[in-house]
């Protein structure tokens, strides 16, 4: 049986992650439903974007994730169902499957449109009880692409993460975890650990690069390889975060000579 995997803005508070789950189970007794995050902050669909590229890779092939980061709910915005290298994903059509998108080998997409896998009175406020749960249960009883709706193409997109080039390159800050460690969007390149770089985000300069957080001197802030293979801005025992008054999408600049 496919894992369900549910990913929202909702956070643990509200009943809507309840409620979903439970028109998940009324539809697919059996299914397994697993948590992925509910506190992506409201509305913020590149970080859910990240976190479903950071995420999907640790789970099974046949797993079908619904991410429901979705602001437009309720106009003419399209739900998509794609499939992605063989995992099934279920998300509006607002950009939330770029990153996974763009590095993916092997892809279909397919609108949402057919009312026989919806619930019959359709709200126009939580899209995610009334679509987006009972697709979820009945692609996982074995319900195809094809019967979901039509095949589209989804728009070319760039992978969000880049190399370091020898000289100045310019990135962005991706995504901050609770520990306040600052992930930007660079590949890391063990070269940082030997070559003269220096990081400037804001009026602040990072000039120190180490191989994990207990390396570093504490309170300083210093770059790290992070366990996704990016460049993280971390502080030992402390949060990045705090000391650079970084946020996300904030612009960086990496030197590396």
């Amino acid at each position: 049986m496919p894992t369900i995997v549910l990913l929202t803005d909702f956070g643990s508070k509200d009943y809507f992650v309840g409620v979903m789950k439970g028109v998940i189970s009324s539809i697919n007794p059996l299914a397994r439903v697993v948590d992925l995050t509910h506190e992506i902050e409201p509305q913020n669909i590149r970080q859910a974007s990240f976190v479903l590229w950071a995420s999907r890779k640790y789970f099974p092939e046949d797993s079908i994730f619904v991410s429901v980061v979705d602001p437009g709910v309720g106009s003419e915005r399209k739900i998509i169902c794609g499939s992605i290298d063989g995992q099934l994903f279920i998300a509006p059509d607002n950009g939330l499957l770029d990153y996974v998108a763009a590095e993916a080998g092997d892809t279909r997409f397919h609108v949402a449109s057919n009312p026989k896998y919806f619930r019959e009175n359709i709200s126009t406020t939580f899209h995610g009880r009334d679509i987006f749960a009972p697709l979820a249960a009945h692609l996982s009883r074995g319900v195809r692409l094809t019967e979901i709706g039509n095949r589209v193409d989804y728009p070319g997109v760039k992978k969000f993460y880049s190399e370091i080039e020898p000289g100045k390159n310019e990135g962005k800050v991706v995504y901050q975890d609770r520990f306040g460690n600052v992930f930007t969007n660079f590949l890391w390149d063990e070269a940082l650990l030997a070559k003269s770089a220096t990081v400037k985000i804001g009026t602040k300069l990072i000039r120190r690069f180490c191989v994990s957080y207990s390396a570093s001197p504490t309170r300083n802030v210093v770059g790290i390889k992070g366990s996704n293979g990016l460049l993280e801005l971390a502080v030992n025992s402390g949060s990045a975060a705090k000391v650079l008054r970084s946020s996300m999408g904030q612009k960086l600049t990496l030197t590396m000579r």
